[in-house]
């Protein structure tokens, strides 16, 4: 059974994700790597620069976002430096006084902690909780800044990924609105696999279609319909009989997908079933179905290690397809040669994409 969607909501699952990102194997990786051989051709024989120069505007909003960003972290860093200080100064005060008073806290008789003790106890708690979110924090910001130096994100993109890092610590106070949240979230993560040159669906042929018809809606699509699911290894996506109601894709990490399916609807009785067994890797999609009709998972998926897939959920794709009448004719129209395929195949959650006009 499949744990539930994991939304991007905390500054610790976007850091997870760039990790998966930065993973040679991971698809996103790969087309990041094709681009800059590409672009830096182009640059060497005189055709097109390797590193095109931002407008000056976006340079300016980059200034000002960097010099908040500054002087929030500075702001944060001078209370988090006082607070340890404090908690310091009164632990080695109560420590004194502890010691001072041994004989008079323990007057009580054995097993009884007295209350200088009780106080101690709780400042060296509160001081090694504040340590351990200050290292965690930190670890956290220098794995982002390393990930966007490495693969040259724009610097206006990268700042606005560090202050939505920094903004979103496990300890702080949660927003009022998770799902405005979510869409910040995945607006960054869809604007940094574009500059990668990896855009989530575009490996897909539909959606590859689909986005040269009606960018905006695609982006909209990104932004509002994927989700990012992680799973450990060994551990069960979906199984045989399960409702489905998202699309898979396997952004990193690879999975097998094992299935004993039926004959098509059209084999002469007696045919036998089939038995599928494939390992699927970064790049690969599966239950592509469950956004063009009714769908249960015909198989079983596991996953071979550490995998990060985002899932296409089928009630938002269909929300942001019907705002469009173009959008809405050109997917339906997809659909119904899809489900014809469908019934006239073996139906199994690793179908092959339908024919795009």
């Amino acid at each position: 059974m499949s744990p539930p969607s994991v939304r991007p909501g905390t500054g610790e699952d976007i850091v997870l994700i760039l990790q998966h990102f930065a993973d040679p194997a991971s698809h996103p990786h790969q087309r990041f790597v094709e681009k800059r051989s590409r672009s830096h051709q182009r640059g060497g024989n005189g055709v097109e620069s390797a590193d095109p120069c931002e407008p000056m505007s976006q340079l300016f909003n980059a200034q000002l976002l960097r010099l908040q960003k500054f002087l929030q972290e500075l702001l944060r860093d001078t209370v988090v430096l006082l607070t340890a200080m404090a908690l310091k100064f009164f632990l080695n005060l109560v420590g004194a006084l502890r010691a001072f008073f041994f004989c008079l806290c323990c007057f009580r008789g054995a097993g009884k902690v007295g209350p200088l003790t009780r106080r101690y106890w709780v400042l060296s708690n509160l001081l090694f909780q504040l340590n351990s979110v200050w290292r965690e924090r930190k670890t956290q910001k220098q794995l982002a800044a390393e990930f966007l130096r490495r693969h040259q994100i724009s610097t206006l993109l990268s700042i606005r990924l560090l202050k939505h890092i920094n903004w979103l610590q496990p300890q702080q106070v949660r927003p009022k609105d998770p799902e405005k949240l979510r869409r910040n979230a995945m607006t960054l993560i869809s604007e940094l696999l574009e500059e990668m040159g990896a855009p989530p669906l575009m490996e897909h042929p539909f959606f590859r279609s689909f986005r040269s018809k009606h960018p905006k809606l695609q982006t909209q699509l990104c932004n509002e319909a994927l989700v990012p699911i992680f799973h450990s290894g060994n551990e069960i996506v979906f199984t045989v009989g399960e409702a489905c109601s998202m699309m898979y894709i396997i952004v990193n990490g690879s999975a097998q997908y094992a299935a004993q399916l039926p004959p098509p609807r059209d084999a002469p009785v007696g045919t036998a079933g089939t038995q599928v067994r494939k390992t699927l890797h970064s790049g690969h999609w599966l239950s592509e179905a469950a956004l063009w009709t009714g769908w249960v998972h015909r198989g079983e998926l596991r996953t071979l290690c550490d995998c990060l897939f985002f899932g296409l959920e089928a009630g938002w794709f269909a929300r942001v397809i019907s705002s469009q009448k173009s959008a809405h004719a050109f997917a339906a129209s997809y659909a119904r040669k899809f489900v014809e395929g469908l019934n006239r195949s073996i139906q199994s959650d690793i179908t092959e994409a339908g024919p795009v006009d």
